[in-house]
């Protein structure tokens, strides 16, 4: 805001005061406040908001006063109309939401898109979730992660059910499901496959700061926390990454379910813990088949070759940055 010259305080405290009021909403059928809307998961709102706000005040909004008297209530008052604008804007959105959360219509939208998805099941179907998932993701919203991770659930009932009853993982009905390959094979080191970018940024960035904060992410990632590095490179909202952060995961799906399809080692049927290391999934999903571990390997190898050449390409975006300031 300063580039304006709007006194950027009053902007950042109407911002976070138009959050509060557009999503202040209890949990059903409590008296506890709805904490979801202020997590990392709806990082892209708050992002948005944000922008909005600042772009009322710097169309709306006055002059930082030639004075050295900077109070809030004097702020304020001489940006009394932008400050108005968004509280306004804020309630309207409030009132919609609380309206939209009133007759459950989040439930129902979730449900009917569930139960179509279930009854139009595919292996094309879900490469197309998994890709919007991703995508949202790396738009900085985690609400479809959610969705994703319930959605085709019988179909992963039926294969424990027969695994379990036949005592073997092979020939089960579904052994292409969307939580099988997404969770086994596309999330190895979290969303975006991110254990590769991990491996890449220490290998080949040049800058200290961004392989610090690799290897300092390496621990959680490898157990699929990888939100200190999407925020702290960043890959969130990043174009230089959007490429291999939403393709790995689909290379590979595709590269898993080719190996089933070949049966180079049985489909993935045991549940999983949360917090498994993703380069481990594959072997318990498959009741402990060595196979499935190494090709694992083979896997990441490839999301490393495929995250390196992005690595490079920021490397030279840096560089060229860091020339333009001198």
């Amino acid at each position: 805001m300063r580039h304006y010259g709007k006194n950027s305080n009053i902007v950042g405290v109407a911002s976070v005061a138009s959050y509060i009021l557009m999503f202040i909403h209890t949990i059903r059928n409590t008296q506890q406040y709805e904490m979801n809307y202020y997590n990392a998961t709806w990082f892209i709102f708050g992002i948005i908001v944000g922008y909005f706000v600042g772009w009322v005040f710097a169309k709306f909004g006055h002059d930082i006063p030639e004075i050295k008297d900077r109070d809030l209530v004097k702020t304020i008052i001489v940006n009394i109309k932008p400050l108005l604008i968004v509280l306004a804007c804020a309630l309207v959105i409030h009132l919609g939401f609380a309206t939209y959360r009133q007759y459950q219509m989040d439930r129902i939208v979730a449900q009917s898109v569930s139960t179509v998805a279930n009854q139009h099941s595919s292996y094309g179907l879900s490469i197309l979730i998994s890709l919007i998932t991703t995508f949202t993701i790396w738009l900085g919203y985690a609400g479809t992660l959610n969705f994703s991770s319930n959605i085709f659930g019988n179909e992963s009932i039926a294969n424990l059910s027969y695994a379990l009853s036949h005592k073997t993982p092979w020939n089960i009905p579904y052994p292409y499901t969307l939580q099988s390959l997404f969770n086994g094979f596309g999330g190895i080191g979290g969303v975006g496959a991110t254990l590769a970018l991990v491996i890449a940024l220490i290998l080949f960035s040049n800058k200290k700061q961004k392989r610090a904060i690799a290897m300092r992410s390496s621990v959680p990632v490898f157990f699929n926390v990888n939100f200190s590095l999407v925020v702290g490179i960043p890959t969130i909202l990043n174009p230089i990454y959007v490429i291999p952060f939403v393709l790995s995961p689909i290379v590979n799906m595709l590269l898993g379910s080719i190996a089933i399809w070949i049966k180079l080692f049985p489909p993935l049927v045991y549940p999983v813990p949360d917090g498994t290391p993703g380069i481990l999934a594959p072997l318990m999903g498959t009741g402990g088949n060595v196979v499935a571990l190494i090709y694992t390997i083979f896997i990441l190898i490839v999301d490393v070759l495929i995250y390196v050449p992005f690595v490079k390409l920021d490397n030279q975006v840096a560089n060229k940055y860091e020339a333009s300031l001198k």
